[in-house]
């Protein structure tokens, strides 16, 4: 095997107009190609980026809002917290009236309990005491001078007791 000069010469020359005719035809669109390439994938990375940002700023709206809406929330608790406390104490409060309205209702119903079974005691021991004076006297005067009699009597001993007690 032997090497021809004119053949590589003609090879030569059949690659040098080749290129030569790819670069008047073909190698400014196979360049606009990979420029046009170039500038898509370079675009989406700009997109990727711009994205990216995008969600950093959402995400950092999100963190705000969450934290505002935990703090509202514990706003909010706070405030039921002291109106629970607040009206409790209420409660607490109008039991207690209650509680001193009742008591002394009863206080002022015992009292007239014992003025009522006072007088009562009273009009007994002046019947009983104008049974035992007509038995002791055995005459009878009229009952209205013997009730006030014994009822003088009574006011006399109860003036002694208060005066002792």
């Amino acid at each position: 095997m032997e090497i021809d000069p004119r053949q590589i010469l003609v090879h030569a020359l059949g690659f040098l107009i080749l290129l030569a005719i790819l670069k008047k035809f073909a190698w400014g669109q196979l360049l606009g190609v990979m420029e046009s390439r170039r500038q898509k994938i370079a675009g989406e990375f700009q997109n990727i980026e711009t994205a990216k940002q995008e969600l950093e700023k959402l995400k950092s709206q999100y963190q705000e809002s969450i934290s505002r809406i935990e703090e509202e929330a514990r706003g909010k608790i706070q405030e039921a917290v002291q109106e629970g406390r607040r009206i409790a104490a209420e409660v607490e409060e109008d039991a207690r009236n209650h509680s001193r309205q009742t008591l002394e209702k009863t206080r002022e119903s015992v009292a007239l309990e014992v003025a009522k079974a006072r007088i009562e005691l009273k009009e007994q021991v002046v019947d009983l005491a104008i049974q035992v004076t007509h038995k002791v006297f055995r005459q009878h005067l009229d009952e209205e001078t013997d009730r006030k009699m014994i009822e003088a009597f009574i006011q006399e001993v109860n003036a002694a007791e208060k005066n002792s007690g």
